[in-house]
């Protein structure tokens, strides 16, 4: 999850003989019957012939390789969980646990590249080649990393061990070598350990981990045969062929959905939260979290404020946000990203994988509804949402929205929900890790963020825990805490008054910056308002800067980028001022449109230079500069 870790706390499942080990079970067993009555034995997910040739990828890997093709490595932060062990450890067994995870799911080991044009050049559409051996023992042990932390002193270790978390979570993953996870072990005595495990988004989800971790704990417990490869089982492949199989016969209706429900959305969402005292890039860790807590009987309150049909704690919880952010931002509507997707077919249930992605969640709070009200409106949102789910690269190109370098498209907001695990903090015989290890969730972060603000519930019996990631170099702590403990205030109150207009049930909002001197003087004219119009013309402007020629560019070279973009494009007559984004482009024209230029004109061009010159006059005076400082740099 970008900004936030997910921890083991977030997507674990319990030790078995808990309820979600049962519903697993009969899961497996309706895949079983499936096999069993299936015309021809068969299943309802396709097996991908294994012949050594490159296989598609799913449309979630396809969306994440996009996103750091034009980023950078990097760019989708890693999905991670912390485990704390106390007992005797032995690495041997651990890394022999680990080489029978990493046969079970040939993901983990996946090799992605660009696949090649019918021109013979390479693409920017990815595929994946699976591992044709089980790793070996080396192999394995190239994934394990073990730091020593006794030498500093005792009290001392805890904080060393998060902070080299984050560290060792931030390290970029290269998808071309196949080595797509990486486990770290804290030895903070011989007999207390962390564990963080790490991997690409490309091969796992939160929901993923819960499952590698289990089997990791089976294999080192009982044995590594203990957890085989199911030459039977669907793997991930499997899946990602099935899923856009089915994708291209409903995309077509599902994206004139969203084109029409983000028509005339405000570009960015601008949250008025005081910023750092120092502008500018942060030293250090880039991002930072706000943590607060809301109790078990204000959530109760929440969810019975529906009235016959009971709100979920996700729907409660968004709702608060997005009022929250609306009134940071002025406005009177509100759209955050909220995360789709799960595993649609029983057999898929211990699959390790990426199966979620993002949608955009428009929200308008007009006629200053009560709570009831907007909650029962955010749930009809989400559930049209989730019933027109479509890639979100795929939202993003259907939609053309005005685009500005650095800011992320649709939604600059984030909210995520996650339910609480049960899982037993002690080994014993048969369960968990072995009689000799105690395990239990350890908690750690990961450093980086595409969003403005992120937010992160963790629900369960004894309420949530909201975790609030933003941008160092953008908002101060302060107004970040204030936010969020604003937020844990403004639910309480929307719990007490569900029946109050939401106008009147307000928090001091001390999060936004202290006024101007002018403003604080009595009877001085208040700031306006930012209205949807007033944010699009910030953007505006802003694209309007960056898109200035920074050099000249002849005629013949805007004329050579005009027919470049329309070639890719497919799209004739393109002019110099027109739009590369109003014209349809997206993550993957830029790739290809920045591939044949590095071909025709011999210099490479950085991905996110679109952003700054979506237009073939803007983009061709910065090629221009890029050729000349190529030539006589």
């Amino acid at each position: 999850m970008p900004g936030t870790a997910t921890t083991l706390a977030d997507t674990t499942r319990t030790d078995p003989g808990a309820p979600s080990d049962r519903r697993e079970m009969a899961l497996r067993l309706l895949a079983a019957r499936r096999r069993t009555t299936a015309p021809g034995g068969s299943t309802g997910l396709p097996r991908v012939p294994r012949d050594g040739r490159p296989l598609v990828c799913s449309a979630e890997q396809r969306r994440i390789w996009l996103a750091e093709l034009v980023a950078g490595p990097g760019a989708v932060p890693p999905v991670t969980a912390g485990l704390a062990l106390d007992g005797p450890l032995d690495p041997d067994r651990l890394t022999a646990a680990l080489a029978a995870v990493l046969s079970r799911h040939p993901v983990l080991r996946a090799r992605f590249a660009a696949r090649t044009g019918s021109d013979g050049r390479p693409d920017a559409e990815p595929w994946q080649t699976l591992p044709a051996e089980p790793p070996t023992a080396a192999e394995t042990a190239t994934l394990v990393e073990t730091l020593d932390l006794t030498p500093f002193p005792e009290p001392e270790r805890e904080d060393i061990a998060r902070g080299m978390a984050v560290s060792a979570a931030g390290q970029p993953f290269d998808p071309a070598t196949g080595r797509l996870l990486r486990l770290t072990v804290l030895s903070l005595a011989a007999d207390r350990h962390r564990l963080l495990l790490a991997c690409h988004h490309l091969a796992a989800d939160g929901a993923s981990l819960a499952v590698l971790l289990e089997e990791l704990a089976t294999a080192y417990r009982s044995g590594p045969h203990t957890v085989p490869p199911g030459p039977e089982s669907p793997d991930y492949a499997d899946y990602a062929q099935w899923s856009r199989d089915r994708l291209e016969r409903v995309l077509p209706d599902r994206l004139a959905y969203w084109r029409h429900q983000l028509a005339g959305a405000p570009p960015r969402l601008l949250p008025d939260l005081a910023p750092p005292a120092r502008p500018g890039r942060a030293e250090g860790r880039s991002t930072a979290t706000a943590v607060v807590r809301v109790d078990a009987a204000t959530m109760e309150a929440l969810r019975g404020a529906g009235r016959g049909v009971p709100l979920t704690a996700h729907t409660a919880l968004l709702t608060g946000y997005l009022m929250l952010l609306a009134r940071a931002a002025r406005t009177a509507e509100a759209t955050v990203g909220v995360v789709s997707g799960g595993r649609p077919h029983p057999e898929l249930a211990t699959v390790v994988g990426c199966f979620t992605d993002l949608l955009p969640l428009r929200v308008k709070l007009h006629g200053d509804p009560d709570f009831r009200t907007l909650a029962h409106r955010v749930r009809d949102a989400l559930a049209a949402a989730l019933t027109h789910a479509a890639p979100f690269d795929r939202i993003v190109s259907a939609v053309a929205p005005r685009r500005a370098p650095g800011v992320h498209p649709l939604f600059q907001a984030l909210f995520v929900e996650r339910e609480e695990s049960a899982r037993a903090t002690t080994g014993g015989t048969g369960s968990g890790w072995g009689p000799c290890l105690a395990s239990r969730p350890w908690g750690q972060e990961v450093d980086g963020t595409a969003y403005d603000l992120t937010l992160a519930a963790t629900t369960g019996p004894g309420g949530a825990e909201l975790v609030l990631t933003y941008p160092r170099d953008r908002f101060a702590s302060g107004a970040a805490g204030a936010f969020t403990a604003e937020l844990a205030d403004l639910l309480r109150l929307l719990a007490e008054n569900s029946d109050a207009p939401v106008s009147r049930l307000r928090t001091p909002e001390a999060w936004r910056p202290a006024p101007a001197l002018d403003d604080a003087v009595p009877g001085s004219r208040p700031a306006p308002a930012l209205d949807a119009l007033d944010v699009e013309d910030i953007v505006a402007d802003a694209a309007q800067a960056l898109s200035r020629p920074i050099g000249t560019a002849s005629a013949s070279v805007i004329e050579s980028v005009c027919a470049l973009w329309a070639e890719v494009l497919g799209r004739p007559g393109i002019g110099p001022d027109d739009d590369l984004f109003a014209l349809g482009g997206d993550s993957l024209a830029v790739v290809r449109i920045a591939a044949r230029t590095e071909d025709r004109f011999g210099v490479p061009v950085p991905a996110g230079l679109f952003f700054e010159t979506p237009t073939p006059a803007a983009f061709g005076a910065a090629l221009a500069r890029l050729v000349e400082e190529h030539h006589h740099g």
